[in-house]
């Protein structure tokens, strides 16, 4: 199959699609969420591909509350959510965790057109079947860098694994179980969390 081919079933797949099962726009192709052929299959629905898990859930609450604490004094400001990020290419990407300094930080109705210093992201939760969930994790890490985003921060629940990537520096993997740091010498410790769900 040549590449316009592929191209133009890209394309009949993206106009049959409504947008609310577009979790990202990047470049101008959409990225859908993870499980919306089950929802136009109707074989759910989209409030439940949505929907987080209670690890999901949990792993927010608790980095956003360890976070918040660490960082509490140095005029930074911790979002959680899906926030959503204008980047300079008219991609629209989501962040599960944010920290903002203070400065950077307009509180307003739209996504966020200035980059965090530090985003944390929890598994993949867009589809990935046109390509593979590594070069999608890969692609959204310099996507991000390239944004301004000083670290990115990626955890892989089912592996236990953390990727920690910045432009200046090699990208490293290493165990849940060890510290990382965040910012300026704010380290999580990650050993009880990753006890928690060790076998889930």
């Amino acid at each position: 199959m040549d590449v316009q081919t592929i191209s133009k079933e890209r394309k009949e797949v993206s106009e049959k699609v409504p947008d609310y099962l577009v979790y990202e726009v990047v470049r101008g192709k959409p990225i859908f969420y993870k499980g919306y052929k089950d929802v136009l299959n109707k074989t759910t629905t989209f409030e439940e591909i949505k929907m987080e898990s209670t690890l999901q859930s949990f792993l927010k609450t608790y980095l956003s509350h360890l976070l918040i604490v660490s960082l509490s004094g140095r005029n930074m400001v911790v979002l959680a959510g899906e926030l959503g990020l204008n980047l300079p290419d008219s991609s629209k990407r989501g962040a599960n965790l944010s920290i903002f300094k203070k400065e950077n930080l307009l509180i307003h109705r739209h996504f966020s057109d200035l980059p965090p210093e530090v985003i944390l992201e929890i598994d993949v939760h867009a589809d990935t079947e046109a390509t593979t969930e590594m070069d999608y994790v890969l692609e959204k890490i310099q996507d991000y860098l390239d944004f301004g985003v000083k670290k990115v921060i990626r955890i892989f629940t089912k592996n236990r694994k953390v990727m920690v990537a910045t432009k200046e520096e090699p990208w490293l993997t290493q165990s849940l179980s060890m510290d990382i740091e965040v910012w300026e010498e704010v380290k999580l410790s990650l050993q009880e969390l990753a006890e928690q769900f060790q076998n889930k």
